[in-house]
């Protein structure tokens, strides 16, 4: 169960960096590479980003289940609390505002390709969804970084 969750979360993180590059590189191209570009990665956010978010969150609730039933002193872990508390806020982040901006991108793109010219509202969902992946990707490497913590003490 363990490899899940790092691989879920390794998945999930390493995917968004995709946006991270990608994103910026299509916004000054042609029409249909623009296009095609946020077709694409929103097929990556729905096929890659938010089934390794529900791996990493789904998994990682299973560890910490695990543990509680083994009697561990979850009060005196708070690396383990944090390392949870973030995680959640970034699957909802992730699940809840990037995944549905993803798709509206994707949908917005379509729509620009029919009428042959970019579609007015891109940019500011391009920008809300370019903000709330980054909290959630950071949100995501702070629950890495507490969950290093913690790794590093033998709990």
């Amino acid at each position: 169960m363990l490899f899940l969750h790092w691989a879920g979360f390794s998945l999930w993180l390493g995917a968004q960096i995709t946006f991270m590059v990608w994103g910026p590189a299509a916004r000054n191209q042609k029409l249909e590479v623009w296009a095609h570009t946020w077709i694409t990665l929103s097929k990556v956010q729905r096929f890659i980003v938010a089934p390794a978010c529900v791996v990493a969150t789904v998994t990682g609730i299973a560890l910490t289940m695990r543990l509680a039933a083994s009697h561990f002193d979850m009060g005196a872990a708070t690396w383990l609390m944090v390392m949870q508390g973030v995680g959640i806020l970034a699957a909802i982040f992730t699940l809840g505002f990037a995944t549905p901006l993803a798709n509206r991108m994707a949908y917005l793109a379509v729509r620009s390709l029919e009428k042959g010219e970019r579609d007015p509202a891109a940019e500011r969902v391009r920008a809300r969804l370019a903000l709330l992946g980054s909290i959630g990707g950071v949100l995501v490497l702070v629950a890495l970084y507490f969950g290093a913590l913690g790794h590093g003490t033998g709990m």
